[in-house]
């Protein structure tokens, strides 16, 4: 869930249904078919035996007790975990070494957010869609924008599936809403950010009313997120690099904020913005901070965990998605059988019924997040009991995993690089745009940049 972003941010960081339908053929009934020659048999979960290896970027199958959980149902399957950072390319260098080699490759593997798009169409995934594993049927349970993030682009066939999913929000804190804008209420904050407008008028009001002592936010640049998630229209289509409109748009509400002074120039993930979750630093406090669903309990509640009950969540002026984890099976693996097995855990209601209870993580399953967004289970006590859940459902029906390309995250970083320096005077808007498309033509000779 917090991948990359997280591991920097930390150190760089519900009733649980039935095994049913989803963990298929509990009995002792055999159902045998066969996949490039491996079998896939249909039996009681504790008739599995064997031993498996996973490779991932994210500790959190250790730490959270992912495996402990599965072997609670599959207590006879061995789940060898390997982690490897993400940090410096390691993660990705290493496991595409392997997978294109067929040389110590693993069974099963995750895809992070930002390189999912990547792996799903590189031919090492096994195809989930197709028989003998239907996975077509699974995801029909699954959030949407989660399913399509793991599709192969060119046969639409599922090669990963997620357990989460990770709508954002921003959050702010109880405290200062009440003090400079006379409610805490979710409700009434997000109609104060239900557009930009509206939403840099209020980091306006927070200066005024508090003598510049309250910024809006960190950085100006924490608005990427709202820009990306509006846009209708990725970053490259056709082999053609497209900026979209909702993208020019921001670059001007950016200008806007840092030259009214709203913002307390922190750089995201750094000691200073990671302390201003604590209290006030160099005597300015900052109001909110643009995060998913994970930001609250492995961010804010890590860098201030005395400051629990004064944080609330209000929806962003365009809703958003930022990172996730998605698990496949090598397409060459011997275990096929074991390795589709544990796919199907991560993706069941019993397995993230514990995930959401347990752990706060915002599921994919969409019969668990209606469980968890109408009761208490959605309910987080360090947003002062707000039901989180229930914000995070209302998000996404608005939330498209259809416009992600393998580009994006070198396109992101040289998009933001370049704005710095609009929007700190350095250059024109202009010069600003023509360096940005200079940029992604040296990254990416291949695509077309006009």
């Amino acid at each position: 869930m917090k991948k990359k972003y997280l591991k920097k941010a930390l150190m760089l960081v519900l009733s649980v249904a039935v095994l049913g339908s989803v963990l298929t053929g509990c009995g002792t009934a055999k159902k045998t078919n066969e996949t490039s020659g491996n079998t896939i048999t249909q039996k009681d979960p504790k008739e599995y035996s064997g031993t498996i290896t996973l490779w991932t970027f994210t500790d959190e199958f250790k730490k959270s007790h992912f495996i402990d959980e599965f072997n609670k149902v599959y207590p006879n399957i061995k789940v060898n975990v390997t982690v490897i950072p993400m940090e410096n390319n390691a993660y990705t260098t290493k496991l595409a070494a392997v997978l294109s080699s067929g040389v110590g490759a693993p069974d099963v593997y995750t895809s992070e957010v930002s390189i999912v798009n990547r792996f799903v169409n590189m031919p090492y995934y096994e195809d989930l869609s197709k028989a003998p594993y239907n996975g077509e049927e699974l995801a029909k349970k699954l959030v949407p924008y989660t399913v399509d993030l793991g599709r192969n682009q060119e046969d639409k066939g599922i090669r990963a599936l997620s357990w989460q999913a990770c709508p954002g929000g921003i959050f702010y804190k109880r405290s200062l809403a009440k003090q400079y804008l006379g409610t805490d209420d979710p409700e009434e904050i997000s109609k104060k950010f239900s557009t930009w407008e509206s939403f840099i008028q209020t980091g306006k009001e927070l200066d005024s009313k508090s003598g510049g002592k309250v910024k809006l936010l960190p950085s100006y640049n924490e608005m990427l997120n709202f820009a990306t998630g509006s846009r209708t229209h990725g970053w490259v289509e056709n082999n053609k690099l497209v900026i979209d409109e909702s993208m020019l748009k921001y670059v001007d509400y950016a200008k806007q904020m840092r030259d009214a002074g709203i913002d307390a120039k922190l750089t995201q993930w750094s000691p200073p913005w990671s302390a201003s979750m604590a209290g006030p630093v160099n005597d300015i406090n900052v109001f909110s901070y643009v995060l998913p669903s994970w930001g609250l309990q492995y961010v804010l509640s890590s860098n201030a965990p005395k400051t629990s009950g004064d944080w609330a969540l209000a929806k962003a002026p365009s809703p958003y998605y930022w990172g996730g984890t998605w698990i496949g099976m090598y397409n060459k693996s011997q275990n096929k059988d074991l390795a589709w097995q544990f796919i199907k855990f991560m993706a069941s209601a019993t397995f993230q019924g514990y995930n959401a209870k347990e752990l706060g993580d915002f599921p994919s399953d969409i019969a668990t997040i209606q469980q968890v967004s109408t009761s208490d289970a959605g309910k987080n006590a360090f947003a002062g009991g707000q039901n989180l859940a229930k914000t995070y459902n209302e998000m996404l029906p608005a939330i498209s995993g259809k416009l992600v390309t393998k580009y994006d995250l070198p396109i992101d970083n040289a998009f933001r690089d370049a704005l710095d320096l609009y929007v700190t005077g350095q250059k024109s808007k202009e010069e600003f745009l023509k360096q940005f498309r200079a940029d992604v033509k040296t990254a990416f000779p291949d695509i077309n940049v006009e």
